[in-house]
């Protein structure tokens, strides 16, 4: 019996693996995102088969440990393939985008739920929650999508900093919530600010001090990336321990080791050239984690609770939350015309995932007991549902507009190009006198 269940486990994560490489070869063919299939197999197996119960499952209780990884080695990888200097000038613009998106979010969603009888602060609070951008979405779909480079370090920020936004806010309000009194927002502006600050300068410490090991000692250099991973690891710890943000730190870890060579020739020390094998080992151990991770999220979504308000409600902000997004990137294109080329993957890059769904069960666990806060896990879900179908909307869409407008430049350009007929081309007869 125990072989069998052993083999059966096996078994299982193959067909897993191989899901996952049939959805991206689907996505590379149709644009359609293989996210969507992996979390629609999840649902299928859980709560539609009931073939694996997460409730009874040994899945529940790795959980937490297996999201943080998928994040963790997601922002790593994310950061080996970007520019320094790039993702440096875009900050600014990520911040400002981010932070006026996320602002704007909670501001709809609390006024809906208050027009709907909720508390205004359960409806900040649950803003605050849906208002996260999934990195272990965002990223994946940039890596496969053709837009600048630019764009891709935007959103990959955005995908970070609404990470810290959303669990600061979020949490700062459960506990104003349980008591009303404790409303300082200048200590929620000074934990979003330490959370940032000590991420970056604990990613910088740790990449430079591992850069200095890797160029100095040779036996390191012979098992480079699992002793890497190693130090990934101690950081996202130590970060964590220092409530901090860990994915922060991991993202300017690999940033940093990414680009190595500026770096170290900035700091004026000897320079080092990274081990192209660090990146592509991430890239297939990445891809191996985030399939899991989609299927895992498809089991977490409890059909069985969701009734036709809360299922409207949910598809009503999910659309609010893309109209917002739409009109703040329009805007946003006015003032720095380089992204109104891409204006249109920006505006429906707005996945919903791991931060929300965990934070969804927050209020409860926190204590607030009130009906509000037995809906929030319902509404949480179903916007993560409806999100991450109107981004592979999007995607769909930016690439047929793209070829369109390509086919149509092209097309233009060929009709400024004068082309002789046959009777142009023919030599004129030559009169004789």
């Amino acid at each position: 019996m125990i072989v069998a269940s052993i083999e059966s486990i096996f078994l299982t994560i193959a067909l897993i693996i191989f899901a996952g490489f049939i959805g991206s070869v689907i996505f590379k063919r149709t644009r359609v995102s293989d996210l969507m299939l992996l979390m629609l197999i999840g649902v299928i197996v859980g709560p539609v088969l009931n073939l694996v119960n997460l409730g009874n499952s040994i899945l529940q209780t790795v959980a937490p440990f297996f999201a943080a990884l998928v994040l963790m080695m997601l922002m790593f990888e994310s950061g080996l393939k970007l520019n320094f200097f790039k993702v440096i000038l875009e900050l600014k613009e990520a911040f400002a985008f981010t932070v006026i998106v996320f602002i704007a979010g909670c501001i709809g969603t609390a006024a809906i739920m208050y027009f709907l009888g909720w508390p205004l602060i359960y409806g900040i609070i649950l803003g605050a929650i849906i208002g996260d951008i999934s990195n272990a979405v965002v990223i994946p779909l940039l890596q496969r999508l053709k837009t600048r480079e630019e764009t891709k370090i935007m959103l990959s920020l955005e995908s970070a900093i609404t990470d810290v936004l959303c669990v600061v806010v979020a949490i700062s309000f459960i506990q104003i919530a349980l008591n009303p009194n404790s409303l300082d927002i200048q200590k929620i502006g000074q934990d979003i600010a330490g959370a940032f600050g000590i991420a970056i300068v604990l990613g910088l410490l740790f990449a430079v001090f591992w850069l200095t090991l890797l160029r100095d000692i040779k036996s390191v250099k012979e098992t480079e990336y699992v002793l890497t991973i190693g130090v990934l690891f101690t950081l996202f710890f130590l970060a964590e321990y220092l409530h901090s943000n860990g994915t922060i730190a991991a993202f300017v870890f690999g940033l940093i080791l990414g680009n190595s060579r500026e770096i170290m020739g900035f700091l004026r020390m000897k320079p080092i050239t990274i081990d192209g094998n660090i990146s592509l080992f991430q890239t297939e151990i990445s891809f191996f984690l985030t399939t899991f991770f989609f299927i895992y999220l498809g089991l977490t979504l409890e059909l069985a609770r969701i009734d036709f308000f809360v299922f409207f409600l949910s598809l009503f902000l999910s659309i609010m939350l893309l109209l917002v997004r739409f009109g703040i990137t329009k805007a946003m294109c006015r003032f720095f015309k380089n992204e109104k080329e891409d204006y249109r993957i920006i505006a429906t890059m707005m996945p919903r995932g791991l931060t929300a769904a965990v934070l969804a069960a927050y209020p409860l666990a926190m204590g607030l007991q009130e009906n509000f806060v037995l809906q929030i896990a319902q509404i949480v879900f179903l916007v993560i549902l409806f999100s991450n179908i109107i981004t592979t909307i999007g995607v769909v869409w930016n690439e047929r507009k793209g070829r369109a407008e390509k086919k149509e430049q092209k097309d233009s350009e060929l009709e400024e190009i004068k082309i002789p007929t046959a009777a142009e081309k023919k030599p004129k007869a030559v009169s004789r006198a």
